[in-house]
């Protein structure tokens, strides 16, 4: 696949978030041991390793849900320092891990809002918590819209939509909340053809939206489809970051196994690695 022309290149400007040297340890066990990513702006970053290559525990770092031993992030040149999922959320950072978090009883406009509700806009109506439900479902709309995701109604409930458009309504909260950079942990894992490919088209449109998305897959064919770049871990470490227009599926899996030398030094000494 030809890497999507609207990818930016390498200017310091253009860099939505930098991760530098993160590791982090539960007493002996060495969850990550020096993981590095630099994710531009636009673009689709895939990130891939093997069971216990610690892609978990990354993700989770840059999520705001763990804290690292060791390291630095920073979202647009900025240092952050993320104590919770809170604090990444308001760096501008969206997760979307494979339960979705979605409400089944909740209708669609209902879950993209969840916990974030908006008041109404009278002021008596708002000093009585009174929630704006013409404006969620207006504005619900028109970024589902925006994104192609098909569903119905916005005030259908979550419960009876498919597998792939629970997907696309999870991921097009990222948008509608302002989000420059996505997590998708696994967004195809338990999709038939058809609904993955939505999923993989949806994810092409956030580019073309200018957000930045990291993608966590084990599907080879469905990277080269979709992302720009990809980012291998092995050990608790990022070994290699390849150009997928520059490369193969094998390339990558021979990366992972260790079949292919990796790209930086990576001692293989007695510590546990979980993911």
């Amino acid at each position: 696949m030809a890497e999507n022309a609207s990818a930016p290149q390498s200017a310091a400007s253009e860099v939505a978030l930098q991760a530098t040297s993160i590791s982090r340890r539960y007493g002996a066990v060495v969850a990550l041991a020096d993981a590095s990513m630099t994710l531009r702006r636009g673009e689709v970053m895939g990130l891939v390793g093997d069971n216990g290559a610690g892609k978990s525990t990354f993700l989770k770092i840059l999520s705001g849900a763990v804290v690292p031993d060791t390291g630095s992030i920073e979202i647009g040149g900025v240092e952050q320092s993320f104590r919770r999922p809170s604090d990444a959320l308001e760096a501008g950072i969206e997760t979307v891990y494979q339960d979705l978090a979605l409400v089944d009883t909740m209708s669609a406009v209902q879950n993209v809002y969840l916990g974030r509700e908006e008041l109404s806009k009278n002021p008596f109506l708002r000093l009585l918590n009174v929630v704006n439900d013409g404006g969620m479902r207006r504005r619900s709309r028109e970024v589902l819209a925006e994104l192609g995701v098909g569903i119905q109604s916005v005030n259908v409930s979550v419960k009876g939509m498919s597998g792939g458009q629970r997907q696309c309504l999870a991921i097009a909260r990222a948008l509608l909340w302002g989000r420059q950079i996505v997590i998708l942990d696994e967004p195809t894992a338990a999709l038939g053809v058809r609904e993955s490919q939505q999923v993989l088209e949806l994810i092409g449109r956030l580019r073309d939206h200018g957000v930045s998305v990291i993608l966590v897959s084990h599907n080879m064919q469905q990277l080269a489809q979709v992302a720009d770049r990809v980012t291998v871990m092995r050990l608790g470490r990022t070994i290699a970051t390849r150009t997928v227009a520059d490369i193969t599926p094998e390339t990558i899996i021979g990366l992972i196994t260790g079949a292919l030398p990796a790209d930086v030094a990576t001692p293989e000494d007695s510590a546990t690695v979980v993911a």
